[in-house]
């Protein structure tokens, strides 16, 4: 971490076959943003503090300071005050960070956010995957479902989980399901509502208001999961021939 920081100079130690700039440098008269603050080791943290208050690095192995012009932004997902308090955070540099504080909200805590997010992260993993527009949308059951869950991971954990979805969703789909989404969510951590339960294997759940177009699509898709892509069986369940099944599917 320290070289990554500060750089080093050519022979300061086995491999440094030439002279290395550090993030301070490269960041010069720009921003440089350290994620995860709380987790700096004490003796980077002197060096750190030493940086704020002189506007001078010390590259490992040089002996002349290098003046720096850089703004500093910090994040952390711990408890700075309590880590001071615990000793595994200096003070000084606590206090010498703590200008303009920014309290982010857990994701839970942000229900507006999680659509927004949620469709955000699908077109960015869909266009990663190369799949063409237009791309399949979340239908309003499932975005319920995606504000009803914990999300301990925070944004993390909602990006992963569309980019998941994304990968693994079925070519012919055009909207996104409860179902779709269900097996890839920790159960036991997610209070399911009563209308994502219903997308189970025991029946599905249409709101009202859906076209009827959407409301055969989801029948379709979710008898096929039931049979576990078997057409024939699926058919029979619906009540239609082989045939009308894969023109619909073909549409």
């Amino acid at each position: 971490i320290e070289g990554e920081l500060f750089g080093h100079e050519k022979g300061a130690f086995t491999g440094a076959v030439r002279v290395r700039k550090g993030k301070f440098e490269i960041a010069g008269n720009g921003t440089l943003f350290l994620d995860e603050i709380g987790d700096m080791p004490l003796n980077l943290q002197v060096r750190l503090l030493r940086v704020l208050e002189e506007g001078n690095i010390y590259r490992i192995g040089a002996e002349k300071p290098l003046p720096v012009n850089v703004r500093v932004i910090t994040a952390s997902n711990a408890d700075l005050k309590k880590a001071v308090e615990d000793g595994l955070f200096r003070n000084d540099l606590y206090y010498r960070l703590n200008v303009l504080r920014i309290h982010l909200p857990p994701l839970r805590e942000r229900i507006e956010d999680i659509p927004l997010l949620a469709v955000h992260f699908l077109e960015r993993a869909f266009a990663e995957l190369g799949r063409p527009m237009p791309y399949p949308s979340l239908s309003s059951e499932t975005i319920y479902v995606l504000e009803h869950c914990p999300w301990k991971g925070n944004v993390r954990e909602l990006r992963n989980l569309m980019t998941r979805v994304a990968t693994l969703l079925p070519q012919d789909t055009r909207h996104i399901f409860p179902f779709h989404i269900l097996p890839y969510i920790d159960e036991t951590d997610t209070v399911i509502p009563q209308a994502a339960e219903e997308t189970g294997n025991k029946g599905i759940f249409i709101p009202v208001g859906t076209r009827m177009s959407d409301a055969e699509e989801m029948l379709i898709n979710e008898t096929l999961r039931h049979t576990n892509g078997n057409k024939t069986q699926a058919a029979k369940l619906l009540g239609i021939s082989l045939r009308n099944l894969r023109r619909k599917l073909n549409k």
